[in-house]
């Protein structure tokens, strides 16, 4: 079965795709094809999720509620609802089905027979990671995000600092307020294993946190000359748009610089190389190393520059796959297994220890919810047949 195809009707099924996505939908089914990947992805997860009697009760409920779901489905498809119909209004009525449901569910390549894991080795399963976070204010101050009362948090430099009860740090000027600034000040919010968090900064930028990630910036912009932030870890930025104040994002050896634009920036300190994914706009990659003599690159939406300390790699990117984890997911096509289980290391908060002999170079493919506890995700890589799992607490055993 083909993936691509298979990632795709997954994201139709969990309402996701955009314009472009649905309209390859529309017409993949409108031309009868891939007709055993849509019925993998819907099969499967009605299985497993739903009572399959209800697609074929007589009632009144369940017939009322498959009528909901029609109504939906026009709402959703408009004019294109009825390009739906024909021999697959089962699987559109069974995909709303789910989604109507608010179900989320895992996806991957397998044979039924891998899926039945032991009752001893996922025993102890463990959940996914979640909001939180460690506020340090310019005082040394330091503030758990996840036990602080929503609402104003401190007020610095002219600027309010806020939390919001969605997971999200907001930094709002006061523009009338009379203080005078003498200094920049600084804050850190640090987002540890199992976490995830938003920021916005005084200047309207957003960022969206990974796991294990450190991002220290000025309390406020308005006398700058320049919109400086250091960061460790992964981060999407939506940066607002000011020609005279550059953007820029210190990374260990490495500044970004835009003006303002759409990226994401994965620089962990165990990765081999730094990350810069642009989504939008145009951004300058450099060596913060003048020794280096390394020239400075501009990426074009869509590109990756890849970072090493000594040279600049420029390529196209899967930008599905690189911003999978701000939107909930993990999707593994291109990744290697070590990196692949690093990622996984960070959102569950757990210590990969390795048997002997695995087979490191290989790559695990495949989709999954980041909402999953951790067995889902570990049961998608075993259905490779090259490497299994075993929980220890919050060890998790890779052996062959």
């Amino acid at each position: 079965m083909d993936s691509e195809i298979l990632y795709l009707f997954s994201k139709y099924i969990n309402n996701q795709c955009n314009e472009r996505e649905l309209n390859a939908v529309i017409e993949l089914l409108k031309a009868g094809k891939y007709e055993q990947e849509l019925d993998f992805v819907l099969t499967n997860e009605v299985e497993k999720k739903m009572q399959p009697d209800l697609f074929f009760s007589d009632d009144p409920e369940d017939v009322a509620l498959l009528q909901k779901i029609q109504n939906t489905i026009t709402e959703k498809a408009g004019n294109k609802k009825s390009r739906l119909q024909i021999d697959y209004k089962k699987y559109a009525i069974a995909a709303m089905l789910l989604i109507a449901s608010g179900l989320t569910f895992y996806l991957y390549p397998y044979k039924k027979s891998q899926t039945t894991k032991s009752a001893e080795v996922y025993t102890k399963d463990i959940a996914p990671g979640s909001n939180k976070a460690y506020l340090t204010l310019a005082n040394g101050k330091r503030i758990a995000l996840t036990d602080a009362d929503d609402g104003a948090l401190a007020f610095e430099q002219n600027v309010e600092i806020t939390k919001t009860n969605d997971g999200q740090l907001i930094y709002q000027a006061k523009e009338n307020n009379t203080q005078k600034l003498t200094n920049t000040q600084y804050n850190k919010i640090e987002i540890p294993k199992g976490g995830q968090y938003q920021l916005r900064l005084p200047d309207g930028t957003k960022v969206w946190l990974n796991a294990a990630t450190t991002l220290k910036y000025p309390v406020s912009f308005s006398s700058a000359k320049e919109r400086r932030v250091e960061l460790n870890g992964e981060a999407y930025f939506e940066v607002t748009h000011n020609k005279n104040v550059p953007f820029r994002v210190v990374t260990g050896k490495q500044v970004i610089e835009v003006l303002g634009t759409h990226f994401n920036v994965n620089s962990y300190t165990d990765e081999p190389t730094i990350e810069t994914t642009l989504l939008e706009g145009s951004v300058k990659v450099s060596s913060t190393q003048k020794s280096n003599n390394l020239p400075s690159a501009i990426i074009k939406p869509g590109e990756q520059a890849s970072f090493s300390g000594h040279k600049i790699n420029i390529s196209p990117i899967d930008i599905d796959e690189v911003m999978a984890w701000k939107n909930g997911d993990f999707i593994f096509k291109n990744k290697d297994f070590k990196t692949t289980m690093r990622s996984i290391a960070r959102w569950y908060d757990v210590d990969i220890v390795y048997e002997d002999n695995i087979p490191i170079d290989m790559q695990p493919g495949g989709w999954v919810s980041r909402k999953n506890n951790i067995s889902a995700v570990l049961e998608m890589i075993e259905s490779t047949g090259k490497v299994h799992f075993k929980i220890e607490g919050r060890r998790i055993i890779v052996k062959k």
